[in-house]
């Protein structure tokens, strides 16, 4: 049996940022000794589909498992990487076409019928952790409505022929018993090299968030509940990728990586009593800031930090469930100012029911937490973005239930909500950010009310 593991493409070409497919070299580690596996990332290649061509054509693969990490750019992009799934299905189809198509990754868990239904090259495919469940689709022969989380398409002479299926999600993992990487079919030292800005390579300390923010999906991917990752078996892995392929940058893909603070801390001490010296970054929540945690992490090896706050009125935080105030968020900007950690803040704009009061409000919290990093020169980059609209979140529900948002709209390509009288607030507060960033690099005082937006009738 010959099968070709594929990453597609999930990143903008040319940006050369690279990312670790994790999820697929967990995957690729449980595939039995008897198959003759080939692997693919085209996210590392020039020219990704002449790469995929040429590996189909060399493999003659029976079964081709295409992983889709991302469905678009997440940064206020009308930008979709729904075309890369649907070229790689359809260029499978052409060259090798008895060839069975299946497809997982974060991106299909979240549209899995959806996308059965807009790539009919798609055979079946995998909902939720795959980790469990891959090996039961490389069987010599399975039952498809038997496998845990699979959607797929019913192929017997029954008045169900054609129908796409799916089965109930198997229950969560136990973090500990994931396969480890596969560092000999997708090798590490691949990554690392040519990266400028994120880390490349990804690190489990836990799966699922307890946390209910209105426009999230990570409970849905993950769980509603944290599960934790031994400390020790964590930092082992980066014992090990850094001693073999050199790995110096980390990044936890922890929904939150300093909570429950006990775990966050343990994985810290871990990584001191190792000897361990390496940088590593992760989003942190505010309220869970403290200065003896963010010394200890510095200790160990903290590169930095990034918030995700979203919101910098209380309305706003209010609407997007954050269950933080903004004295959370100022005094995790203090911690962080004062001990000169590098630090990424993400803030979403022009949110449902925002008013122009609203808008100063953040404004003038925009101008405070500029001001605080200012003189410690430690504030990296401000993300700002609309709010991604997808159709389980409860912001979502919410704004359909009260007629702000088309009922028919399809949420499979990038939508954020962002009306368009206000559109202007994303640009103004950019345009604080920006020239705050010049003047405390030129270190140019900036004038008396300098920042104030622009006052339109």
């Amino acid at each position: 049996m010959r099968i070709l593991l594929v990453q597609v493409p999930t990143s903008h070409l040319g940006a050369e940022e690279r990312v670790y497919p994790l999820g697929l070299s967990r995957l690729s580690k449980t595939v039995p000794d008897h198959f003759e596996k080939r692997v693919l990332d085209m996210n590392l290649s020039r020219d990704p589909w002449q790469a995929l061509k040429n590996k189909l054509l060399a493999a003659s693969p029976h079964w081709v498992a295409l992983s889709f990490r991302n469905l678009d750019p997440l940064a206020g992009q009308q930008t979709s990487y729904l075309s890369s799934l649907k070229t790689a299905a359809r260029l499978v189809r052409a060259l090798v076409p008895d060839a069975g198509i299946m497809a997982g990754g974060p991106a299909f868990s979240l549209f899995g019928r959806r996308l059965m239904e807009e790539i009919p090259e798609i055979d079946c495919g995998i909902r939720g952790e795959a980790e469990a469940v891959f090996p039961l689709l490389l069987k010599d022969s399975f039952n498809p409505g038997a496998v845990p989380g699979l959607i797929w398409r019913n192929s017997s002479r029954s008045q169900d022929k054609g129908r796409i299926q799916e089965n109930p999600i198997r229950d969560p993992l136990a973090l500990d018993d994931l396969p480890s990487m596969d560092t000999k079919a997708f090798c590490p030292r691949q990554y690392t090299a040519g990266n400028k800005y994120v880390a490349a390579m990804g690190i489990e300390g836990k799966r699922g968030c307890d946390l209910q923010c209105a426009y999230c999906v990570y409970p849905q991917l993950g769980g509603r509940k944290m599960r934790l990752r031994s400390p020790r078996i964590v930092v082992a892995e980066m014992e090990y990728l850094h001693k073999e392929f050199g790995t110096r940058l980390f990044h936890f893909t922890d929904g939150v990586l300093n909570r429950p603070a006990d775990h966050f801390e343990a994985v810290c001490r871990e990584i001191l009593q190792r000897k361990l010296h390496v940088g590593w970054t992760g989003f942190f929540r505010e309220d869970h800031i403290t200065r003896r945690g963010i010394d200890l992490a510095a200790s160990a090896g903290l590169a930095a930090i990034y918030f995700s706050a979203d919101s910098l009125s209380e309305h706003g935080l209010k609407i997007l469930n954050k269950r933080l105030t903004k004295e959370d968020i100022l005094r995790a900007a203090a911690i962080t100012a004062q001990e000169k950690i590098l630090t990424m803040c993400h803030f979403l704009v022009n949110l449902p029911g925002e008013t122009e009061n609203h808008a100063s409000e953040a404004n003038d919290m925009l101008d405070r937490i500029l001001d605080i990093h200012g003189d410690a020169g430690n504030l990296g980059a401000v993300i700002l973005n609309t709010v991604r609209l997808y159709p389980t979140a409860p912001l979502t529900r919410k704004l359909l239930k009260k007629g702000l948002l088309d009922p028919e709209i399809d949420l499979l390509y990038p939508t954020y909500y962002n009306p368009r009288t206000t559109s202007r607030r994303l640009h103004e507060m950019e345009t604080r950010c920006h020239a705050a960033g010049v003047f405390s690099r030129l270190k140019v005082p900036s004038p008396p009310n300098f920042f104030l937006e622009d006052r339109r009738p």
